[in-house]
């Protein structure tokens, strides 16, 4: 099986390119920035295209024939990154994939979506029903593209929206961000330590579910949520990587209220199989692998 993961030199890009290249598939990844981890990538058998997916004319840069396309790559709200470059990256990206994956003969795709398309979620929990609100310029993006594959005629497979994505080099989230902190003993402020939490995924288990999606011949491009498996509270999660890292920070508990909700699954274990660990068992994991 031929497979294209775009992106593949982001945090998410290069584990999903590890995994399926692990599994014995063919894969060919596309970046746009050389470095040490396309490097690594090509070396451990990925072939490797740089280009920009938002220029149509690169198109021909990639191969004449896949089987199926993982679509990691996007620009997201952060310093530097304007609305045009979102829309340009986000939207032309996506409509020229679905011209790539038209004349390769690709007929599945698995996008990495992002929890952000809800928008302003007031549910208590999110779940492929919760409705859009209010959605950001990211968000609004991220759920074109969602829409644009959804109803391209020439494409099954699905747009998973991610929430904080754990694993070796994860460094955006929430998570990840709270752990340097206390890594570097610098005090912290948390909101609603008793509200439950499992907003996140790690990339293992994600990688399996892109290739679930790719080979399971479901018709149709639904978009769902994924999180963690169980349950912990926003405090004894704090608790537990205070007690991990060792930390000597002084942790504050702020009384102003935040919207807090957690996400459901079931959609994703029900029609792909998907097999998320626990929050302990990711909170461990990353924590071993962030050493």
């Amino acid at each position: 099986m031929h497979v294209l993961v775009t992106g593949c030199s982001s945090f998410l890009g290069r584990h999903v390119t590890w995994h399926l290249v692990r599994k014995g598939l063919n894969v060919t990844g596309t970046y746009r920035t050389e470095s040490a981890v396309t490097r690594d990538l090509h070396e451990g058998g990925a072939t490797l295209v740089q280009m920009d997916l938002a220029d149509s004319s690169a198109l021909a840069l990639l191969p004449k024939r896949v089987d199926g396309i993982v679509h990691v790559a996007g620009a997201s709200t952060s310093a530097g990154v304007s609305v045009d470059d979102m829309l340009r990256c986000n939207v032309a990206g996506a409509q020229n994939i679905i011209s790539y994956a038209r004349a390769a003969g690709a007929g599945r795709l698995a996008y990495a979506s992002t929890l952000s398309a809800y928008g302003r979620i007031t549910d208590s929990t999110v779940d492929e029903t919760t409705p859009i609100r209010d959605a950001d310029v990211y968000g609004a993006s991220k759920y074109l593209a969602e829409r644009m594959f959804a109803t391209s005629g020439d494409l099954s497979g699905a747009a998973v929206r991610l929430p904080g994505v754990l694993g070796q080099g994860a460094h955006r989230a929430w998570v990840p961000t709270l752990l340097q902190s206390l890594k570097a003993n610098r005090d912290v402020t948390i909101y609603g330590p008793a509200n439950l939490f499992n907003n996140a995924a790690y990339v293992d288990d994600l990688s399996e579910l892109f290739l679930k999606v790719l080979t399971r011949k479901e018709a149709g491009f639904p978009a769902f949520p994924v999180g963690a498996a169980g349950f912990t509270t926003v405090g004894k999660l704090v608790e537990r990587l205070v007690q991990l890292t060792q930390s000597r920070s002084t942790i504050d508990v702020s009384d102003v209220a935040r919207p807090s909700f957690t996400i459901s699954s079931a959609f994703a274990i029900d029609r792909f199989g998907y097999r998320p660990k626990t929050i302990d068992e990711m909170i461990a994991q990353y924590c071993a692998e962030a050493v």
